[in-house]
């Protein structure tokens, strides 16, 4: 059975917003690490997305109003929800989220 230290994984990450696969759940869903720092482009995705803050906090600008995810806290985006994340300094997160969904996307940050 496979382990994975993702945090450590994650604090190797180099680039901003530009996800790294870490493993694939099932045949529709993987989980991938990302490094947050500033605001990335506002957008939404066809599927939930699930994120769980490794380190660091997020805020994400989501329906209206504006959610903070702290160290160990995790949001759930509801399929559709047009969000932003945005990271006044560093945040490294877990996100887990059907296979497809970052390709749907080109961003420019």
């Amino acid at each position: 059975m496979p382990k994975f230290d993702t945090l450590k994984m994650a604090r190797g990450l180099n680039q901003v917003f530009r996800p790294v696969e870490v493993t694939d759940i099932d045949e529709n869903y993987h989980c991938f690490i990302v490094r947050y720092s500033g605001d990335y482009i506002s957008h939404s995705h066809e599927s939930d997305e699930f994120v769980h803050i490794l380190e660091g906090s997020l805020l994400v600008e989501i329906d209206g109003h504006t959610e903070e995810v702290r160290q160990g806290m995790s949001i759930l985006i509801p399929a559709g929800c047009k969000h932003r994340p945005k990271c006044g300094n560093m945040a490294l997160g877990l996100v887990f989220e059907r296979k497809g969904v970052q390709k749907q996307m080109d961003p420019q940050v």
